[in-house]
Order: C-alpha cells, then sequence, then structure tokens
C-alpha cells in the first residue's frame, strides 16, 4: 500500500477491544505505542463524538476510514454484545474491500475463541436467552477470525507482544515511520508543545527548532515521535539520524547529503560526488516542496553548514528539528546564515528551544517497571531494589531502560549485587552514551574544568566556585558556560552548580580509569581519599582531593546498620577521640595538589614537605589551636575553617597575598580576629557563631576590597572598631544576633557602598551613646531622625530589637535607596509617616509584630495594599472579577501575627463602633443600644485571633457586619433558606433612578474550629448583563461562646449602568459548606434610599443583638 493511499485514510488502524477488560491497560498501551509511530488509530472512547449516533460512527470508522483492525481478546470479550456486532461488521467489511484484520489473543487461547469454551461458553449462554437470533451470526464471526490466525500473547512480556504487534501492522501497512520503543513515559506533554509549535503558523512561515538535553534523556525518541505523527502534513520529510557520528566518517557527509536528498524526491536515486555538489542539489529541491527535516545528534553548527551550505531556501511551512546535548547551538546569527532574507523574515519568532527533563520518580518506576518485568508493577520481594535502582538513575530514559533489561528474569540476589556494583563502577553502556557530552567538549581546559566540578563543586554557589577556581588558573565563568551549553551542568535558582547524578558519576568513572593505582589518579574523593592518605600512595598526578571523615563514618555505618551516637560535646571531638589520625608525611608527594578538602581529619607530623600550591583549604574541625609555623599557605584563595578549634588564626597573614575569602563561622574559640594587614585581597569574612570573640581587629580598615562581613550570633562582641568606616567597598554588613553590641561606629555612615544592614536582635537600642550616630538631633515632638543612616542602604533588618515608637524615627528620607524593610518583632504601635516616601520600597516585613495598630500610605511599589480587581484569563462575565484586599496576594509585606492591627491606610480601618462617625451608620444600627460584649474575630490577613467589642470596618468601599441573631431582617424583599438567591429587578418610578446600593444578610452556624478554614465570600450576579462582582471579607466573626448563630450583613455600593430595571440579579454566599441559615437581599436607588435593615426593623426575638460591623 503506498504511503499517498494511507494518508487519505483518516485512520490507518480501527481498536476492537472490550473496555472493561482491557480499556486502561493493554489497550490503551498498544494504542499509545501506535500512535507514537504515527499510526492514526480509531478507539471509540476517544474519537466518536458522543452526541452523534455511535453505531453510525462505528460503521465509518470500520469501512471507511481505516485500512486494518486490531480485534483485542479477552476473558470477557464475547460478553459484550456491542463488540460481538463490531466483530460481524468487521469481518462483512473484509469481504467487501482491502480491510485488513489482525485478531489479537490477550489472556486467552485462539481455540477459547473460535470454539466458544470457558468464558465464552458461558456468554454465550446468557446470548441464547436474549438474542437468539444474533447468536448463530455470532458464532460463525468468531470462527471465522479464529481461522485467521493471529498474535498471541502466552507467556510472552506484555512490551514485547505490543511491540511485536506494531512492527505487524507497519508490515501490513507498509508505512515509513520510524521504529520507537513500544513503551514511552513522560515524553506527551513535551510532543504536544512540539507539535504545536510545528502547525504554528505552518503553512507560510520556516521554522526551526532545537530538542536539546543530556545524553540518554530521549531527545532521538521524541524527535522521532514528532516526525512520525507529522509526515502526512508534509509534502517530504527526511530523518538523518546520528549526524555527529556520521559526519566524521569517511565520505560521512556525502552519505547524509545522498539520504536527505533521496528522502526528499521520495526514493529517487541522484548521484553526489563531492560536499558541493550535494549542498547545490539540496538547495535546488527544498525550495519547492514543505519539507519536514530532522537533524540527529548534531555537536556544533559548522556540521549543519558542511552539509547543507548557508541561505538555504527552503519553502515556506517548512519546519527543521534539530536534536543536540548543546543548548546553545542555535543562535539568531546562524538562523540569519541559514535562510534566505526573505525566508530569513518569515522565521522570525519560530526557532525555538525544547528542553527535555528527567522524569519524575512515579514515570522513572513505571518506565524501569515494563524493562524489567513487561509490565507495570513490581513484585514485593523486588520493591525496594527496584525504588533505589530507580533513584540512582535520577530520571534518565536510557539508564532506565538498560539496567531494567539487564535484571529481567534475575533474583532478588542478583539485583543487590547489581545495585551494589552499581554504586562503585557505573554501568559501561550508559557512560559510553553520556562521555559523547565530555569528549564534544572543545579542549582540555573544559574537561579538566568540568572534572574538578565534578569531585568537589557539585550544589556549591557559583560564585564562590569561580572565585576558587580562576585562582586555579582556570576561565572560570566560560568554562561554566560551555558545560551548561553541553547539558554537563545546571545553574538552578538559587545560583548553584547542580548535575545528573549520571553524568557525575560518569566524570568520576573518567577519572577512576586514568589509573588503576588510586595514587595515580588526578582527583580523589571520599573513601580512595581515606586509603591514599592512610596508606600514603600518594603521588604527585594528585591535584584535588577531598575527604569528609564525618560523612564517611556515617555511611560506613549506614550501609552496617548501625547508628553512630555522637556525644553531646560535637561531632568533631567525637572523631578525633577515634582512631582516625592521619600523618602529613601522606602529603609530601602531592606537590600538585590545589584543592584540598580534610573535613574533621586529624593530622599529626610537620607541614614542611606539605604541598605548597593549595589554593583552596576546606578543614571544617581543624582541632588545633593556632595554624602550624610551617605550614605554608601562601597560594591560599579560599581558606575555609567552620568549626575549628582555633584560638587565633596566625601572626603572619602578611603571607596570604592572594586571599578572598575567609570562613571561620562557628569556631567556639576563637577570641579575637587575625591582623588583617596582610590580607589586600580579601572579599568576604566569615565570623558567624564565633560566640567568644571579643574583638576585632583595627586593621580590618585596610581591607579596601572587602564587600561581605558576617559577624552573626557573636554574643560576646561589645563593639566594632572605627576603622570599619573605611571598608569603601561593602556592601553587606551583617551584626544579627550580637546580643551585647551597644555601640555602632558613627563613621558606619561613610560607607556609600554599604548596601544592607542586619542589626536583628542587637541591643543598640537600649544604648543612647550607640545610638546618638544616627541621631541629627532630639526635635521636640518629631521623635527621632535616622539621617545620618548610609544613605545607599538597599537593605535594613532590625528584628527583634525591642524598638519602640520612641526610637522608631518619623524621618527617613535619608533612605531613598531602600528596598527591603524588616522591623518583625518589635513593640512598635504605628510606622511613621514618611514612610511612603520610600518609594523604591518593595519588601515590608512586619511579622509578629504585636503591638502594631496602624500602617500608614505606603510607597509606590508597595501601593498594592489596596482593594484589587482579579480578573480570570477568559472570564465568561463582564466587569470587575473580586473585589479583595491585596494582602491576600502579597508576598511582599508580611503582617502576620500583628493582632492588634486595625488599620492599614487605603485598604481597611477597623474601630470601635461608638467612635464611627458616619451619620449612615449611627442611623443604621441605633449604636447606644448596641451590646458591648466581645466577640472572637478572626483576620486572614494577620492570621490571628482577637476578642473585641463591636467594631466598623470599612473595607474596598463596602462595609460589612457580623451580628449575632437568627432571623433575616423584616426589611429584606427576597429570601431563601439557601445560599443562592436570584430576582428581577423593578422597573424604575423615575427615569433617572438608578441602584444605588445592594444590602445582603446571611444567617449561618459556623464552629471556631472552622474559621480558619473558610475564607467567605459574597457574589452579585447580573445574569443579564454577564457583570459578576465578589468580595471576600478578611474578617470573620462568631459568638464568644459559639452557641449563636450569627448574621452577616453587607452594604454594597454599586455603579451607574451595571444594573437596571428588568436585568436578572443573582445573589450568593460561598464556600457553600459555610452552614447557610436564611439568606436574604434588598436593594436601593439612589432617589429613593431606604435603610430598611435598621434595627428598629429586627424581630422582637433579636432585642439583644450583639453587632460587630466590618
Amino acid at each position: 500500500m503506498a504511503m499517498s493511499e494511507i494518508s487519505r485514510c483518516t485512520y490507518h488502524v480501527f481498536l476492537s477491544f472490550r473496555g472493561e477488560d482491557t480499556r486502561k491497560s493493554f489497550t490503551d498501551h498498544l494504542y499509545t505505542a501506535l500512535v507514537h509511530l504515527g499510526i492514526q488509530t480509531f478507539r471509540d472512547d476517544e474519537e466518536i463524538e458522543r452526541g452523534n449516533n455511535i453505531k453510525d460512527e462505528i460503521e465509518k470508522a470500520i469501512l471507511h476510514h481505516s485500512k486494518i483492525s486490531i480485534v483485542v481478546f479477552s476473558k470477557n470479550y464475547a460478553a459484550s454484545t456491542w463488540c460481538l456486532n463490531e466483530l460481524v461488521m468487521i469481518l462483512e467489511h473484509k469481504k467487501s474491500a482491502k480491510h485488513i484484520v489482525l485478531p489479537v489473543f490477550y489472556d486467552v487461547d485462539p481455540s477459547q475463541v473460535k470454539n466458544q469454551t470457558g468464558s465464552y461458553a458461558e456468554a454465550f449462554t446468557q446470548h441464547e436467552q436474549n438474542f437468539e437470533s444474533m447468536v448463530q451470526r455470532w458464532r460463525n464471526a468468531l470462527k471465522e477470525v479464529a481461522d485467521i490466525g493471529g498474535m498471541v500473547l502466552q507467556d510472552r512480556h506484555e512490551s514485547q507482544f505490543i511491540q511485536d504487534i506494531v512492527k505487524e501492522v507497519q508490515n501490513k501497512l507498509h508505512l515509513i515511520s520510524l521504529y520507537v520503543p513500544p513503551y514511552l513515559v513522560g515524553i506527551d506533554s513535551l510532543v504536544t508543545q512540539i507539535n504545536q509549535w510545528l502547525e504554528q503558523d505552518g503553512v507560510n512561515k520556516v521554522g526551526i527548532a532545537t530538542i536539546c538535553g543530556i545524553g540518554g534523556i530521549g531527545k532521538t525518541t521524541i524527535a522521532k515521535v514528532v516526525y512520525n505523527q507529522n509526515i502526512p502534513r508534509f509534502e517530504s520529510f527526511s530523518f538523518l539520524a546520528h549526524v555527529r557520528e556520521t559526519s566524521q566518517d569517511c565520505n560521512g557527509l556525502v552519505r547524509l547529503q545522498r539520504q536527505l536528498i533521496s528522502d526528499i524526491l521520495k526514493g529517487k536515486s541522484h548521484k553526489i560526488y563531492n560536499i558541493d555538489n550535494g549542498i547545490n542539489k539540496i538547495k535546488e529541491i527544498v525550495c519547492c516542496r514543505r519539507v519536514l527535516l530532522v537533524l540527529d545528534d548534531v555537536d556544533e553548527l559548522e556540521k549543519i553548514r558542511k552539509l547543507m551550505g548557508t541561505q538555504i531556501p527552503f519553502h515556506p511551512g517548512s519546519k527543521i528539528i534539530i536534536t543536540s546535548r548543546n543548548r546553545c547551538l542555535l543562535n539568531a546569527h546562524f538562523i540569519s546564515q541559514m535562510f534566505e532574507l526573505e525566508a530569513s523574515t518569515n522565521c522570525g519568532g519560530l526557532s525555538k528551544l525544547f528542553e527535555v527533563k528527567e522524569l519524575a520518580s512515579s514515570e522513572s518506576l513505571q518506565l524501569f517497571n515494563w524493562y524489567a518485568f513487561g509490565h507495570n508493577s513490581v513484585p514485593e520481594s523486588s520493591m525496594a531494589y527496584a525504588r533505589s535502582l530507580v533513584k540512582h538513575c535520577g530520571g534518565l530514559p536510557l539508564a532506565l531502560q538498560v539496567l531494567g533489561s539487564s535484571l529481567s528474569s534475575k533474583s532478588v540476589s542478583s539485583w543487590k549485587s547489581a545495585l551494589e556494583k552499581l554504586e562503585e563502577i557505573p554501568d559501561s553502556k550508559i557512560q559510553e552514551i553520556l562521555r559523547i557530552s565530555y569528549d564534544s567538549l572543545e579542549d582540555d581546559h573544559d574537561k579538566n574544568l568540568f572534572l574538578d566540578i565534578v569531585c568537589l563543586f557539585i550544589e556549591k554557589d557559583r560564585d564562590y566556585t569561580t572565585t576558587i577556581l580562576d585562582g586555579c588558573d582556570y576561565y572560570t565563568t566560560i568554562g561554566i558556560e560551555n558545560l551548561v551549553g553541553r547539558s554537563l551542568l545546571i545553574i538552578n535558582e538559587k545560583n548553584k552548580l547542580m548535575m545528573h547524578q549520571m553524568i557525575r558519576d560518569m566524570g568520576r568513572e573518567i577519572i577512576r580509569q586514568e589509573s588503576s593505582d588510586i595514587g595515580k589518579r588526578s582527583r580523589l574523593w571520599h573513601k580512595n581519599a581515606f586509603d591514599v592518605i592512610r596508606e600514603k600512595i600518594g603521588s604527585r598526578t594528585v591535584k584535588c582531593l577531598t575527604l569528609d571523615l564525618k560523612g564517611l563514618l556515617e555511611d560506613k555505618a549506614k550501609r552496617t546498620n548501625t547508628t553512630l551516637h555522637f556525644p553531646k560535646h560535637s561531632k568533631s571531638q567525637f572523631l578525633m577521640s577515634n582512631d582516625v589520625d592521619m600523618e602529613t608525611q601522606a602529603f609530601a608527594k602531592m606537590k600538585r595538589l590545589k584543592l584540598l578538602q580534610l573535613d574533621y581529619v586529624r593530622l599529626k607530623g610537620d607541614f614542611k614537605d606539605f604541598p605548597k600550591r593549595l589554593r583552596w583549604l576546606r578543614w571544617h574541625g581543624f582541632c588545633m589551636q593556632s595554624f602550624p609555623v610551617d605550614f605554608d599557605i601562601n597560594e591560599l584563595v579560599v581558606l575555609d575553617m567552620r568549626n575549628s578549634k582555633l584560638k587565633q588564626v596566625r601572626k603572619d597573614t602578611e603571607c596570604l597575598p592572594n586571599l578572598k575569602i575567609l570562613n571561620l563561622n562557628h569556631s567556639h574559640s576563637l577570641l579575637k580576629t587575625p591582623s588583617f594587614s596582610g590580607l589586600p585581597s580579601l572579599e568576604k569574612l566569615m565570623l558567624k557563631d564565633c560566640i567568644n570573640l571579643v574583638e576585632v581587629d583595627q586593621s580590618i580598615g585596610e581591607l579596601k576590597m572587602l564587600t561581605f562581613l558576617n559577624l552573626k550570633d557573636c554574643i560576646s562582641l561589645r563593639k566594632l572598631p572605627r576603622t570599619i568606616g573605611s571598608l569603601i567597598s561593602l556592601e553587606e554588613l551583617i551584626l544579627s544576633g550580637c546580643s551585647r553590641l551597644d555601640d555602632v561606629p558613627r563613621e558606619l555612615h561613610n560607607m556609600e557602598s554599604l548596601k544592607v544592614l542586619n542589626l536583628d536582635e542587637t541591643a543598640i537600642y537600649q544604648s543612647r551613646l550607640g545610638l546618638q550616630w544616627l541621631l541629627l538631633k532630639r526635635s521636640k515632638g518629631l521623635g527621632f531622625s535616622w539621617a545620618s543612616l548610609p544613605g545607599f542602604l538597599v537593605k535594613l533588618s532590625l528584628e527583634r530589637c525591642k524598638l519602640s515608637n520612641d526610637v522608631m524615627p518619623n524621618d527617613l528620607c535619608n533612605l531613598a535607596s531602600l528596598k527591603s524593610l524588616n522591623v518583625s518583632r518589635d513593640p512598635i504601635h504605628y510606622l511613621p509617616e514618611s514612610l511612603k516616601n520610600l518609594t523604591k520600597l518593595d519588601e515590608l516585613l512586619l511579622t509578629s509584630c504585636t503591638e502594631l495598630e496602624m500602617i500608614p500610605k505606603l510607597p509606590v511599589l508597595l501601593n498594592g495594599f489596596q482593594c484589587k480587581f482579579i480578573f480570570e484569563d477568559n472570564p465568561p462575565f463582564q466587569g470587575p472579577g473580586i473585589i479583595l484586599p491585596f494582602f491576600f496576594f502579597c508576598t511582599r509585606c508580611d503582617i502576620f501575627g500583628c493582632e492588634k492591627l486595625t488599620e492599614v491606610e487605603d485598604l481597611f480601618k477597623l474601630e470601635p463602633i461608638e467612635n464611627f462617625e458616619a451619620e449612615e451608620i449611627r442611623r443604621l444600627f441605633h449604636v447606644d443600644s448596641i451590646n458591648r460584649n466581645r466577640l472572637q474575630l478572626y483576620s486572614y490577613l494577620t492570621d490571628s485571633i482577637m476578642l473585641a467589642t463591636p467594631q466598623v470596618l470599612q473595607e474596598c468601599g463596602l462595609t460589612s457586619t457580623f451580628v449575632v441573631g437568627s432571623e433575616v431582617p423584616i426589611g429584606f424583599k427576597h429570601r431563601t433558606h439557601e445560599h443562592r438567591i436570584s430576582f428581577f429587578l423593578p422597573t424604575p418610578s423615575h427615569p433617572d433612578e438608578k441602584i444605588h446600593r445592594f444590602s445582603l444578610c446571611v444567617v449561618f452556624s459556623l464552629a471556631s474550629d472552622q474559621m480558619l478554614d473558610l475564607l467567605p465570600s459574597a457574589h452579585i450576579f447580573n445574569e443579564t448583563k454577564m457583570i459578576m462582582q465578589r468580595y471576600r471579607s478578611s474578617f470573620i466573626g462568631i459568638h464568644e461562646t459559639n452557641d449563636n448563630t450569627m448574621l452577616w450583613l453587607i452594604h454594597w455600593p454599586v455603579t451607574d449602568c451595571q444594573f437596571e430595571g428588568g436585568d436578572l440579579v443573582s445573589c450568593m454566599v460561598v464556600p457553600i459548606r459555610l452552614s447557610i441559615r436564611k439568606f436574604g437581599v434588598t436593594y436601593e436607588t439612589e432617589h429613593n434610599i431606604r435603610y430598611e435593615y435598621g434595627l428598629s426593623h429586627f424581630s422582637t426575638g433579636m432585642s439583644r443583638l450583639q453587632i460587630i460591623i466590618f
């Protein structure tokens, strides 16, 4: 059958099956496998529009729209009269047309179908009672189809069985689709995206796209699926596989050109004598037909240029898909070179990058199961090992396929052994594929950079890593970009270097293969590093060594199912008390060692022969009280001594001219910082949690390059040297938790580079002396001014400083650059009005300011603290969506725990009803008669509950109220016992009479433990004009004793023309699960405002009302 004939059919295959038996299992997998090969397949649960006559649709699909029927016989197939009638129809069509029938026997024997035995006999016993006239036709059809000979599952795995069926279908249809594995998991979403891209202006524009990702991630498979599904839409098509590999062979590019030309010309041969001749012919034939071209596994642009040249005149509507490990392959310059001017113009916006991600854990397990067991389930005995193996694969389809297939039919002991081996030696087949990316790196520089990152810097900060490796004579910035481009490295949203586990294993395997003698390898880690040091077998080859002894012991304990019980004093002391001593002499031969990690390692001996070319030294848990005099670390760029026992660093710091980062965090014995006079290059100094540090050396002022200083939780530190004001490059100063620090040098205001100042939990607020540098003068009635704070501050944190309004200034105008202000957990009552002048402020943290009562008008970037209309993407109605305080959405202003907050200017204002001056409210509620007992009020804005007497809340232009009561007031015109009420608005008596306001009253009950789960909202919907307004209250209130029903009253103004006479209006309350007892609505006009819901209209049974008006 020719391809053109096939393409005229709506479907290639019609699937007949018993839905209850196989719809969600075997048939679904078979359908997916067929579709992925571009075989258009009909199944009634997807293809039929249920409004049509189903029988007619089935008949059309069989008689006119498909070339082959696959009939899946399962255990209960014969129980369905629908299936039997369908089978009769299929066989009749087989006789009258060239229709192919392929029987598939799934968990039934052909003889059972032919002779109607077993479950088929039981079904026909029932049919003979109800469908006597049809029984013989059905029996004949079953006998006939069984004699055709089909495909039988028997004891085969379902995956292999489906693969065989698909091949048989391809053979019978003579399709030109490419083979893809029968079980494809987790690709549908990306395939859909690519298909949508192909359809985008498909007839008119040329498009080019890259499918990128690491080796083995499934790029080629996805490209094949897309190719198979779309070839009928193009006049010509070609899939050039293995471009990278083939182009390296002798005459490889010419062979690719010949295949491309032959595919486009549909098999017509054409002699190609050389590359240039091929380029000319390709340009000649692609200009006159819409082409789908896939270039698989392209590693560099030059291969494409050599294959097809430049300025290729692709016909409008042509699409080119490239699979590559290089995500940076396509760029604007390349596209302009590839296309002629007109085509290039048409290509605008159609250049696309599709990145293939790792499978999710559930998808990984599913794919692994298919290859290991032939179905999507795991025997209980293998479950633990299967999950461990899947986790090891990290969502990489190639690894899941290789490992699953290799363990198929193996014993549990074999699985355990395989897992143990994998942790030491990666699978060679997987490594061979992954290593292609490494080998494609252009030079040894990038390869060595990759191997160093593999050993030391995965999950480390990019900037930190760059500082270290720049010091090792790498060009780190461009090198990292190259590794990211080759899909060997990922930079996550936190700027950390991330790497797929299998890529990491590949890198370590490259190092392992350098030598069978571990001491002669270039990089050593963990157990190998431990062995080399203990056995003193290191050599000049070693450039990088990392050993975390604590981690190594913990890992060993985990493997032997034992638990390390660390004493309370510290883990490092526990480790040092054990037999883990090593000798410095072990490093004597490692002359080229530059990167060294020795966490919790104790060395004995002198350091005269210790490596002298170190650039990075990380030694957590360093057990000495000072550096040995003969320890030569002149070339260090980074020194990381966290959790050390150092009392002093060293006196001769002048010998560290290249040091950029010094980290002494958690060094609890450190009393004084070193002299900084010999550290001219220092950029970051970390002294966090040095709890006995009492003095920072005066020489700190000489650190002209210092940008970051962290003294957090140095609880013994009482003052800072005045020379700190000389740190002209300092951008971030962290003094949080320095609880005894009561004096800050006034020179701090000279630091024009300072952007972040954290003074959380310091004692500065207690000392007028410490604050005087902050104060210009003490002005009568004006409070304090902080005009002397560094004017370029971007972030200021004063959390837990016990700031009250006595020391909270009214004038913040000097902080014009401030973007973030944190005064959380301070006992302030209000914020200064000058806050609104901080026009760059976009973060305000007020968490648990339990005394805060009022927030003034806020700066422009925070002026979202107002009522906000939220629209749906495609609302079915006009007008505003939700009238809702912006606080519900804002993540840049935190007011949780501000339990006394009663006002946010322009958002809401909560005040006692007797203080509310609006005459309207006083008339409405007869203020003098209101019961003053308290109610429980829960605020969704602050996430807090308070007890309060009746209050008034104005919010978003609305006034709402919670009232203890059980009846809707008399004046409410429309009433119901449901959560929704509908009515028509009457024709106005006067032409200018407009609806001015609606009033809603809801009688409900609610338990106090439900308040936190509900966000009550009311809706008014003009069904005639399709206008919806919604309001969500930021408060909810119930009776203090929780033994009464409540009334929720809302007074809701509306604008002109939104509601007119004759309109159908619906009002409703959500959530529906709120226990609604009664619901009433009334409305007022602009010329006839009636206060029908006043207290005078409440029933006599409500004489003792408690009202809280919001």
